[in-house]
């Protein structure tokens, strides 16, 4: 069934925030979503139903049933399936007219470069540290902004991050390694949990700040961490400052 973007858009074009000439410049993005878990489900599902043109999705894993509780689109029939395959049909049905390019492997050392450079908007949904190293330093080399997020028991945090901007103080923008809080990851839940509502509304505050970046809001998340706690349901934003001892060409490696 064929649907008029005007339709299909309509309560986003008259957000004086969006309207059509954020739309155009939705449809005419190429983000990647690495790593299709609790928050890489609900990021993929409004980045198509928000008309983004091209996703990139990367995963090497299977459903399995523990998976179901958080990661939303897979159900108890996709148990042993890819997560990419099954995720791309999900993406077909939300919007047919978003391109879906699919990666059934895991981002490493010798791949990264060659798959982030194709797109504009990196969206890290990974759940462990490793890769999120990985993921930062090759946005940095190829200069594309990273929306980054993590999510454990009843807590979540996401910021952007642009290290390959300076200040007017000609300082790097913070990176990923300039954090200073212990990083939280989904796969600790095998040790401490994660509420699966938890990731879906870290997951939907991160597919909002990929919207906001993409669309150059002004209020977004560069410089800033915004950390969740859905057992006393508050937020706080706290600045990220630009650490030399821990950054040497804004990746510290």
């Amino acid at each position: 069934m064929k649907v008029s973007t005007t339709n299909r858009f309509s309560n986003h074009l008259i957000l004086k925030e969006i309207g059509g000439h954020g739309q155009k410049l939705l449809k005419e993005s190429k983000v990647l979503i690495i790593g299709l878990g609790g928050l890489g489900c609900p990021v993929l599902q409004y980045a198509a139903g928000s008309g983004i043109g091209t996703i990139g999705l990367i995963d090497n894993d299977n459903i399995e049933i523990s998976n179901l509780h958080r990661q939303t689109i897979f159900s108890t029939n996709d148990i042993g399936k890819s997560k990419v395959e099954v995720a791309e049909k999900v993406t077909n049905m939300i919007n047919p007219e978003t391109k879906t390019l699919i990666y059934k492997e895991r981002l490493n050392d010798k791949n990264a470069n060659k798959i982030i450079k194709e797109y504009d908007f990196i969206v890290d949904c990974t759940d462990n540290n490793l890769s999120k190293m990985i993921i930062n330093d090759s946005s940095f080399e190829n200069n594309k902004p990273l929306i980054y997020a993590s999510v454990s028991g009843f807590f979540g945090q996401i910021s952007t991050f642009k290290s390959y901007l300076k200040d007017k103080h000609n300082n790097p923008y913070p990176s990923y390694r300039c954090l200073k809080i212990k990083d939280i990851n989904e796969n600790d839940c095998n040790h401490i949990g994660v509420l699966g509502p938890i990731a879906g509304v870290i997951g939907s505050l991160q597919a909002t700040e990929l919207i906001k970046q993409i669309t150059n809001h002004k209020d977004n998340l560069d410089k800033k961490l915004l950390i969740f706690d859905g057992l006393t349901n508050s937020i706080r934003i706290i600045r990220i400052n630009w650490d030399p001892k821990n950054m040497l060409n804004g990746t510290g490696k």
